[in-house]
């Protein structure tokens, strides 16, 4: 990957400030049950979020990961070699969703979410099952 996702997140967040919020695990649980509809997920998150993103229309980027059981019916899509290290979701076309030590870390903007999505297109747009 030759740009660096933190150059990537840094000019997206040039475009204005968006919306940032801290959920603890349960919060962002609920969060991802209710007000998700569709989602981008990057790496694995763990497992009690991935129950949460069951029904949701899901594309996962993966490595050699295993597709979990919350997943089934999701596009997979492998970027091949090596497991995913971490992990991080796009939702809805507004929200980033990432681990951030004991909490969670959500940003609401559109703008993120373009430029992370676009970094993942060609990746996207060639692969899956």
């Amino acid at each position: 990957m030759a740009i660096s996702f933190s150059l990537l997140l840094s000019l997206a967040l040039a475009q204005g400030l968006p919306q940032v919020r801290e959920l603890p695990p349960r919060e962002l649980y609920w969060f991802l049950v209710n007000r998700v509809q569709e989602a981008m997920v990057v790496g694995l998150p763990p497992e009690g979020l991935g129950e949460a993103l069951k029904g949701k229309r899901l594309t996962l980027v993966l490595g050699r990961e295993a597709l979990p059981s919350w997943a089934r019916g999701a596009r997979a899509v492998r970027l091949g070699g090596s497991l995913v290290a971490g992990w991080f979701l796009l939702a809805d076309g507004r929200f980033f969703v990432a681990p951030k030590g004991q909490a969670y870390l959500v940003v609401e903007s559109p703008e993120v979410v373009a430029v992370l999505r676009g970094y993942f297109a060609v990746a996207v747009a060639g692969g899956g099952r």
